[in-house]
């Protein structure tokens, strides 16, 4: 039988477990940080994020019931990350003749490697644009605000977890998938402008037959910590 946990994961053991498998990305991140703070907040910057997560076992349009019943639970299969993005523009984006979109939406061109451990073992890449809504202000907690991004996932290796085109879990398993993923970003207000947590989920998959058969991906579940560089980067 297959082990899981649903043992709550708190804030501090995630930054925890970010230093301890990070180790050198996590220091280098948080010592560029200290050094981004003298420099000048603009839009058009570049960030470096340090990630870790863990296999969520649901599909993703059952996700939010088991997560909200409380029936997600986590697989021993592990990602970390390090996100690399890019501000591209920021525009209104409405419905055209309604008032129905996003007000101050942000593009982002935005990049990961990351390495898979535990059940499976493997290096991983992705490219995409993430669509990020404007700030949302907490006045004295901060603020926070939305991320959607879209693109493809390239596994330098057969993955040995998910599900492959025969439906048999590690076997022709598929290594080009369209990438997808879902981020809440979070400032508290001492931490300003150049420093920031989230959490996010990484999605792979085939788009239902698409690019490969139904449930050949995987839902990664997890956080971290971002820092932000300046336009000089």
């Amino acid at each position: 039988m297959r082990e899981t946990t649903t043992n709550p994961i708190s804030a501090r053991s995630i930054i925890c477990d970010i230093f301890r498998r990070f180790r050198a990305p996590a220091c280098l991140s948080l010592a560029v940080g200290f050094a981004a703070a003298a420099l000048p907040v603009h839009a058009e910057t570049w960030r470096l994020g340090a990630s870790t997560g863990q296999w969520a076992d649901t599909r993703l349009p059952y996700l939010p019931y088991n997560a909200i019943t409380g029936q997600l639970s986590f697989n021993k299969s592990y990602l970390n990350s390090i996100v690399v993005s890019r501000h591209l523009v920021t525009r209104d984006l409405f419905v055209p003749g309604t008032r129905i979109g996003l007000s101050g939406a942000r593009m982002e061109l935005e990049g990961t490697a990351s390495v898979h451990s535990g059940l499976q073992s493997h290096l991983e890449a992705t490219i995409g644009i993430m669509l990020r809504t404007r700030d949302i202000d907490l006045r004295s907690a901060g603020y926070l605000n939305f991320g959607w991004s879209n693109g493809f996932s390239y596994a330098l290796s057969s993955p040995e977890y998910e599900y492959g085109r025969d439906g048999a879990r590690g076997n022709d398993t598929v290594q080009l998938q369209y990438y997808m993923g879902f981020e809440l970003e979070y400032a508290p207000p001492t931490w300003g402008d150049r420093v920031s947590l989230f959490a996010r989920l990484h999605h792979r998959s085939g788009v239902y037959g698409l690019i490969s058969p139904s449930k050949t991906g995987s839902n990664i579940i997890g956080a971290g910590i971002r820092v932000h560089l300046g336009s000089g980067w």
